[in-house]
């Protein structure tokens, strides 16, 4: 295990679980994505701080919105919050889909640009579905792509998704970069992806999402066994 993605979940007392594609568009468009991403950071910098003091050195992904990207005073509130933690800096990495990159490229590349002063490191989510193209993915200060799971949950069964999984992990080594592969719900998808030379994997057949207290005991080991799954991980596939 060398990652986990930060994670949002609401579980209302009188509605019961609600499902995060039912109230993140919803912030998005009312404005309350900004705040809540904020909370979502400080959140997700605690729990990295409890897991630092118990020498747990794991990589803690978050995601970023478009808006957050808009945000004139993003970057320098987010400068402050990684100053002010003990945890650091490279031991995060912040996603941003690959539609939200194309509604604004060159906004979100000069974003981008100024975090990685700070170290920050950037993912490409949700990769396949936003039509970016090929100048403008050389161009983006990325580390990693994560092929989106509509492409990887079948790919052992539909040969056109292996074979788009497959030119994308061999483009995006040859740009350097790192793969992680999201939506893996069984074995025979891992080891086919371990097959095509993917870098890490993450799906329910690693985990399903849980919360922090449940996967601290298995952090500590730092290693997966497919047969007893830990946590919400990424796992290195080689």
């Amino acid at each position: 295990i060398i990652g986990v993605e930060a994670l949002i979940r609401w579980n209302h007392p009188e509605r019961g679980f609600v499902p995060p594609d039912d109230f993140i568009p919803m912030a998005e468009q009312s404005g309350l994505i900004r705040p809540l991403t904020y909370w979502v950071i400080n959140s997700a910098i605690r729990q990295r701080e409890e897991w630092h003091d118990l020498g747990i050195n794991i990589l803690m992904s978050i995601n970023l919105s478009m808006h957050n990207l808009n945000d004139p005073d993003f970057v320098p509130q987010l400068e402050m919050l990684l100053q002010n933690t003990i945890v650091p800096v490279e031991y995060f990495e912040f996603e941003v889909t690959e539609s939200s990159i194309m509604d604004n490229p060159d906004h979100v590349v000069e974003v981008m640009e100024k975090l990685n002063t700070l170290n920050v490191s950037f993912a490409v989510d949700d990769f396949g579905t936003g039509y970016s193209s090929l100048s403008l993915l050389k161009k983006l200060p990325v580390h990693k792509l994560k092929i989106d799971k509509s492409f990887i949950m079948d790919m052992d069964t539909d040969s056109d998704d292996e074979a788009i999984v497959h030119s994308v992990i061999d483009m995006a080594h040859i740009l350097g970069l790192n793969v992680i592969a999201e939506g893996v719900e069984n074995g025979t998808v891992l080891k086919l992806l371990d097959s095509l030379g993917c870098d890490l994997a993450q799906g329910y057949h690693i985990s399903r999402p849980l919360p922090a207290k449940l996967i601290t005991p298995m952090l500590s080991l730092g290693s997966w066994d497919e047969g007893n799954p830990s946590s919400g991980s990424v796992h290195t596939l080689r």
